[in-house]
């Protein structure tokens, strides 16, 4: 295992644990407002606000995971017809497509939009700008991109024959 292929697994790894952290703070949270409503008689109010912003952080953080998984779905029943040459250039343009789409609207258009809200503080979490819940989608971003250009390397580095699914439904 090469030095690149190392730092991705490593990176990948640390991102599956922070989304599981994410997903146990927001399972707390959640209980707590429960138990703070039903127990208490009054649910601490910065509650809901806090599992919105979870959400957020494990949706785009989980699909760029699922992206890096090949877990997303995927419409293979043109390309499947294709010739594995054909195959295999349909994959290089739809990870060029994916890596362009990340650069441009998630990184670049997320930033924009996350440095806008940056002023603006949550209602029940003060401290924290709003522009801290849109930092999920350059985030995010980021990670699609690398994973996407790490796709795109192997698919150009893999001969058409030897080519797998480029989704889990395909193979």
């Amino acid at each position: 295992m090469n030095v690149l292929s190392w730092v991705l697994q490593s990176l990948v790894k640390a991102l599956q644990w922070v989304v599981i952290l994410l997903v146990i703070l927001m399972t707390l949270d959640v209980l707590w407002g429960v138990f703070s409503r039903f127990i208490l008689g009054n649910q601490a109010p910065y509650t809901d606000e806090a599992a919105r912003v979870l959400s957020v952080w494990i949706s785009f953080l989980g699909g760029a995971l699922a992206f890096q998984a090949k877990a997303h779905l995927g419409v293979d029943f043109l390309v499947s017809k294709l010739t594995p040459t054909a195959r295999k250039w349909c994959a290089v343009v739809t990870e060029l497509l994916v890596v362009a789409f990340a650069c441009i609207v998630l990184i670049w258009g997320g930033w924009r939009m996350a440095d806008a809200q940056m002023q603006a503080m949550l209602a029940t979490i003060p401290w924290m700008p709003r522009g801290m819940v849109y930092m999920a989608v350059p985030i995010s971003g980021c990670f699609i991109t690398l994973f996407a250009i790490e796709i795109l390397v192997d698919v150009i580095r893999t001969p058409a024959e030897k080519l797998g699914a480029m989704t889990q439904t395909e193979g």
